[in-house]
């Protein structure tokens, strides 16, 4: 059980530690190039800064629940640690939602564009 949970939590902070360089460096075949664009980013990189923090905070509960042992600790940090992931479920469903919308104004901006023409 240590070795899972110190497994689990190393493995969280450091998938955290890489969604957010990522996020920072920019993903692969990632364009932006206009006004709205920038303005999406600027939203989605600070949603996604806020979930990378609750992961980070998760994997470091899971490292003080693994260390401390069964006990008051441990039930508290992992009380804590199953919220953080539904509120972390939450604002995934709310980023992906907000892209989709991103990408719908975008097409018809694009097909008014392309029949104004």
């Amino acid at each position: 059980m240590f070795a899972g949970g110190l497994l689990l939590g190393v493995t969280l902070l450091f998938f955290a530690f890489w969604l957010q360089w990522t996020e920072h460096r920019g993903w692969p075949h990632d364009t932006f190039d206009g006004d709205d664009d920038i303005e999406y980013r600027r939203r989605r990189k600070k949603s996604r800064l806020l979930v990378n923090v609750l992961i980070g905070i998760c994997g470091a509960l899971i490292l003080a629940a693994t260390f401390a042992g069964v006990g008051v600790v441990y039930l508290a940090a992992w009380s804590i640690v199953t919220l953080t992931l539904m509120v972390i479920v939450i604002l995934a469903g709310l980023d992906a939602f907000r892209t989709h919308r991103h990408h719908q104004d975008k097409i018809r901006r694009m097909r008014k564009r392309a029949l104004d023409d």
